[in-house]
């Protein structure tokens, strides 16, 4: 069997379908395939900033993913007991979006993907796992691929590889990168649902203790999403200690969730969040190109997977209309996305792994700095606008030395 496209995207994940749905609506022909032949059901939730809701109304999804989110208008940042220290409002920002939505992963690709295959040049062909590189003329010009119908070959202009984390496209591409594993290290990260009595507030909190820390965020239908990340040897002390040690521990970091922590009754709740960081220094070759978590991905302490994700799709989407128009599929056009995007992925990558640092911070002095720094971030308004600025989406610039030296505590506010 043989077919022929315009656009090959290996991955069906968000980053894959928010591509197959931007070039379809561009008009391109594009063949969509996953090695799944039904998506698993991820269990966690999705946290769309600003800029990212922008794209999805766009593209036109928005008003099937909306009613499966809850906004978001404020994020609060805290100590152990679940005492704020600073809140950052999206209304404060000079934006055109300002909220975000936190919503079931689930729902959110789904809405996207049937956007992407009600196009009639959209063609989506799960349960096909791409398992040989094909080349013509010295560059990747599609791939053999395996199905329970038999082996097929896809013949492409561009090649893109979505693949996720363990990407083969990048393993056949031989393209170097670093995968760190926080599991493997020394950092386990859970999530759980609750059910609320009332409908929670729209904000998103993160409390920080010792070793450990916690994030809420709010779901549709009365429901709180609450991500627990903590050393291994923490967690190992809770599995031995039992459930109820799980339910103190997280009454002490948010305790006015009491009575809904009281809905953990059995580890078997209790949901494991893979965790990697992924740096690759070159994300394209001649006709072919990386996308999404198959060139970077980051600690989910930020919630900015999904986000980088959909805004770099759309960002490939704009190289890949331009390398169609001059039929010019060289590593050095396709590279032009990966300029444009690298410098915001790198921050966002610091800030999470800033972040993460943050979570795990296990020693006394260490811990009462940090609460102090985020005393300090309530009195510098600016300083905050410019880091909500950044993960909304809407600006790749660093802080400043100044801000930085007055979240230090060195300069005065």
């Amino acid at each position: 069997m043989q077919i022929d496209t315009d656009v090959l995207i290996v991955g069906a994940g968000i980053a894959g379908a928010t591509l197959a749905l931007a070039m379809g609506r561009k008009g391109y022909n594009v063949t969509l395939i996953d090695r799944l032949k039904q998506f698993q059901n991820i269990p966690k939730g999705d946290f769309l900033q600003p800029v990212t809701i922008d794209i999805l109304n766009g593209l036109g999804v928005l008003p099937d993913i909306s009613p499966h989110c809850a906004r978001v208008t404020k994020v609060n940042y805290g100590t152990i007991g679940g005492v704020k220290c600073f809140t950052g409002n999206y209304a404060d920002l000079d934006m055109p979006v300002k909220y975000a939505l936190n919503g079931e992963h689930r729902k959110i690709h789904e809405g996207i993907i049937n956007a992407a295959t009600a196009l009639p040049n959209v063609h989506f062909y799960p349960g096909v796992n791409a398992e040989k590189l094909v080349y013509a003329n010295g560059r990747v010009a599609g791939v053999e691929a395996n199905s329970d119908e038999g082996t097929v070959t896809i013949a492409c202009k561009v090649l893109v590889g979505s693949d996720g984390i363990k990407s083969k496209i990048r393993e056949q591409l031989a393209l170097k990168y670093n995968l760190y594993p926080y599991e493997e290290k020394k950092a386990k990260m859970f999530v759980f649902t609750l059910h609320t009595a009332i409908t929670p507030e729209a904000e998103a909190s993160f409390y920080f203790g010792q070793g450990v820390s916690c994030g809420a965020f709010p779901l549709p239908d009365n429901r709180v999403r609450v991500y627990l990340a903590l050393r291994k040897d923490l967690w190992q002390k809770i599995k031995d200690e039992g459930i109820e040690a799980l339910q103190t521990l997280l009454h002490s970091l948010y305790p006015s969730l009491k009575d809904e922590v009281a809905q953990i009754a059995d580890f078997k709740q209790v949901q494991s969040v893979p965790a990697f960081y992924l740096h690759t220094p070159k994300w394209a070759v001649d006709g072919a190109v990386l996308l999404g978590d198959a060139c970077h991905a980051l600690s989910p302490a930020l919630g900015q997977g999904m986000n980088l994700a959909i805004q770099g799709a759309m960002e490939l989407a704009g190289t890949l209309e331009a390398a169609l128009s001059t039929d010019d599929y060289s590593e050095n056009t396709l590279r032009s996305y990966e300029k444009k995007r690298r410098k915001y992925v790198r921050l966002i990558q610091q800030n999470s792994t800033a972040h993460t640092f943050c979570w795990f911070m296990k020693n006394a002095a260490f811990v009462k700095m940090r609460n102090a720094a985020f005393r300090r971030m309530g009195n510098c308004p600016n300083l905050l606008k410019e880091q909500m600025l950044t993960t909304s989406g809407y600006s790749d610039k660093p802080p400043s030395l100044s801000h930085l030296l007055r979240f230090a505590g060195l300069m005065k506010p």
